[in-house]
């Protein structure tokens, strides 16, 4: 057993990946934070100007290096899921907790202990806009990607 100290939020991030929408939506924008906690990592997002047709928006670490794409998926070079121990979703090392809006924002904060951060350096994190629904196969039918960003390491 083990207690997360809350003092790690008062510490800078080890990694940061700063989230940019796509072209169809320019006005996403917001952080994703990794923290060093205990045997894993705390992940922290804030995020604003989500679209209003939905209130409930899949977050997941790909396993692409890039957030770049073409016309059908503008961040098609992302990837899939990130999956260091090849398990079937939900457990994919990038499988993350949904992302609830309010009226656009949302903010939400998750331990983790299938990876550090410095691991996942490098990957991206991207923004779907669909809830997961935590049981299909291979990304849980959690629609387009929307925004992404880079996770950066200081």
């Amino acid at each position: 057993m083990f207690t997360l100290n809350r003092k790690i939020l008062l510490q800078r991030p080890c990694c940061t990946a700063f989230i940019s929408g796509s072209e169809s939506y320019k006005d996403v924008h917001g952080t994703v934070s990794f923290f060093k906690a205990c045997t894993g990592s705390l992940v922290v997002a804030e995020i604003f100007n989500l679209p209003s047709e939905n209130g409930v928006f899949a977050m997941h670490i790909h396993n692409g290096m890039s957030c770049t794409g073409n016309l059908d998926d503008p961040f098609a070079d992302a990837g899939s899921h990130l999956n260091f121990t090849d398990e079937k979703h939900p457990f994919h090392t990038g499988d993350l907790p949904a992302l609830f809006s309010n009226n656009g924002y949302a903010w939400n904060a998750v331990y983790t202990n299938r990876f550090q951060p410095i691991q996942v350096k490098g990957y991206p994190v991207i923004i779907h806009s669909a809830p997961d629904d935590y049981h299909t196969q291979p990304s849980g039918n959690s629609g387009n990607k929307i925004a992404c960003g880079i996770i950066k390491c200081n």
